[in-house]
């Protein structure tokens, strides 16, 4: 009884891989990854990109927003060109939003966190704002 209802507390995943962190892809876990995701945000990156390391903190702050709701995670181009290729990606930051493992658009460029959101929360129905009342 005890353990039903712990489970009955806890908030349902609606999506099991979004562990609340920005997860490292390359081209050999790429689509086997994404095949096991519903909806996910995908950044195609360089190290050598300034403005993609604008983003990563506020990819950071989404991905721990939208914990159980969105998959989110980041590519090198330059360590994974056969992922790459497959979309096109010329410039960086890209971001690419995925359902059920399928690219559905695209969102090119440093954005600020308000235009991720306003995405995410048209895709899920917001954050789990439940912690901050």
């Amino acid at each position: 009884m005890k353990i039903l209802m712990e489970r009955a507390q806890k908030p349902k995943v609606a999506e099991p891989l979004a562990n609340g962190q920005v997860n490292l892809l390359y081209d050999n876990n790429f689509w086997q990854t994404l095949q096991q995701t519903k909806l996910a945000f995908v950044e195609f990156f360089g190290e050598w990109c300034n403005p993609c390391k604008a983003l990563a903190p506020i990819f950071a702050e989404l991905a721990k927003d939208y914990e159980g709701k969105v998959y989110f995670a980041k590519i090198d181009i330059d360590r994974n060109r056969r992922t790459v290729g497959q979309f096109g990606v010329q410039s960086v930051p890209m971001v690419i939003v995925f359902k059920d493992s399928k690219p559905i658009g695209n969102l090119p460029g440093l954005r600020g966190y308000a235009d991720y959101d306003m995405v995410l929360s048209q895709m899920t129905g917001g954050p789990d704002t439940s912690s901050y009342v």
